[in-house]
């Protein structure tokens, strides 16, 4: 009777689940493992109630999406044979969702239907999360203003945000970790998160004026607040995808004023960069470093903006010591904290996935992790799914300066919409055949 009753209703149920699957991603751990524990529950139900159906699945569409997990598994097995087995197994968990989600998703199937309340849910989730941080901003920027004003981690800076306070509301709180800290977010993750939803709501535009109205307000209020995190590199990413989107638009519309109202749209967009004064200071001081002489303030891995440059050399360093077998999850991270050590204490990964992968697996685990995505780069651009292209663009690029993929809010929005659209783009393909 219980079979029957879920038989008939599975996929209204599975359509819940991808809808409540991205909003978790914006939420504590907790949530998120209670609702992948259902949605699994769920996928094995009906497996039981069809098991035929496990044979009407492409398994071979799989293999190019697990790349990163079969990476990351031969790094585990490198932990299990130097020791390692429980704190290995740990470090494990943070990417088991790279197997997980393309699972899931070909089991239940990626219908346009899915991947349309996905992306819904996901635009409408990055608002809630955009205004929470906000409010939660002025909020106690009006309460505690004295220590907000001081707030700032890097020396350089402190004086500039003194100098530049906007009434109650000084520029400095809108930065970096204050400001992300309110949904316990790592600044650049949710930059990429909110790049992701403007992505997504561009994509959605076009049903009605209603709907139109309020995706180009969260659109705006989007880019706005990528401006106040202040995270350089989002600001790049999201100065390329605008730039992308932009050009695409203009050769593909037939009218004048479409094409000038686009235009017009991307010179305001990149014109408002200069009236967040923090934004435009932080783009001003990467410029600055990157032409100065002195580097000494690179090996100050707490402070400095070219950290990042420090720690590349570091694990290029150690990847010429294991190019061929690599370290493993866990003997990569016990590699990089000794070779910072003369620097910090502190555990500061590679700040660059391909890197990353490339200390894993050796050279074979990075050329395959980069060939994998070019390769899904290509077909998405081939089968003129751009929402895809621009997707994965993002990731890619963000994955420049950091490990997206070796932190929970990063790997879930990875594994999960990579999945879906490629799997979506799989069926398509099938279908015209």
């Amino acid at each position: 009777m219980v079979i029957e009753y879920f038989k008939e209703r599975k996929e209204k149920l599975f359509d819940i689940f991808y809808i409540l699957t991205p909003l978790t991603f914006f939420c504590p751990n907790r949530i998120f493992n209670y609702v992948i524990v259902l949605f699994s529950t769920a996928v094995l139900t009906s497996i039981l109630s069809e098991p035929k159906s496990l044979g009407k699945r492409r398994w071979s569409d799989l293999y190019i999406i697990i790349i990163p997990f079969i990476i990351t598994l031969y790094g585990f097995v490198l932990d299990i044979a130097h020791g390692d087995l429980k704190k290995g197994s740990t470090v494990l968990e943070t990417y088991l969702t790279l197997a997980i989600f393309p699972f899931l998703i070909l089991l239940t199937g990626a219908t346009a239907k899915r991947k349309y309340l996905s992306k819904l849910s996901f635009f409408i989730g990055s608002i809630a999360a955009a205004l929470f941080c906000l409010v939660l901003a002025l909020w106690k920027n009006h309460t505690d203003h004295e220590r907000m004003i001081h707030n700032w981690n890097f020396v350089e800076t402190l004086k500039f945000y003194e100098d530049h306070p906007i009434g109650l509301i000084n520029w400095g709180y809108f930065l970096y970790m204050e400001f992300a800290s309110s949904i316990k977010f790592h600044p650049t993750y949710l930059g990429v998160y909110f790049i992701t939803a403007i992505i997504f709501g561009i994509s959605l535009l076009g049903r009605s004026r209603w709907s139109n109205t309020f995706i180009i307000g969260g659109i705006f209020l989007l880019i706005t607040e990528i401006f106040l995190l202040s995270s350089k590199m989002s600001l790049i990413i999201l100065f390329i995808v605008l730039l992308l989107v932009t050009i695409y638009a203009v050769f593909h519309s037939s009218k004048r004023i479409q094409r000038a109202t686009l235009i017009s749209f991307f010179a305001t967009i990149i014109i408002v960069l200069a009236l967040f004064p923090a934004s435009l200071y932080r783009v001003q001081t990467i410029i600055t470093d990157l032409g100065s002489s002195d580097n000494t303030a690179q090996q100050d891995l707490s402070s400095t903006n070219l950290h990042r440059i420090t720690l590349w050399e570091n694990a290029v360093h150690l990847f010429q010591e294991k190019p061929i077998t690599g370290y493993g999850l866990l003997g990569t991270k016990k590699a990089m904290d000794a070779c910072n050590a003369r620097y910090t204490t502190t555990h500061f990964n590679t700040h660059n996935q391909y890197l990353m992968f490339l200390l894993i697996g050796g050279l074979l685990g990075g050329l395959l992790f980069l060939a994998g995505q070019l390769i899904l780069l290509l077909r998405s651009i081939r089968a003129a799914d751009y929402i895809y292209a621009v997707f994965l663009l993002t990731i890619l690029l963000s994955l420049l300066t950091e490990n997206l993929i070796s932190r929970h809010t990063g790997v879930v929005l990875y594994a999960f919409f990579n999945a879906l659209f490629y799997l979506h783009l799989c069926n398509a393909r099938d279908e015209k055949i």
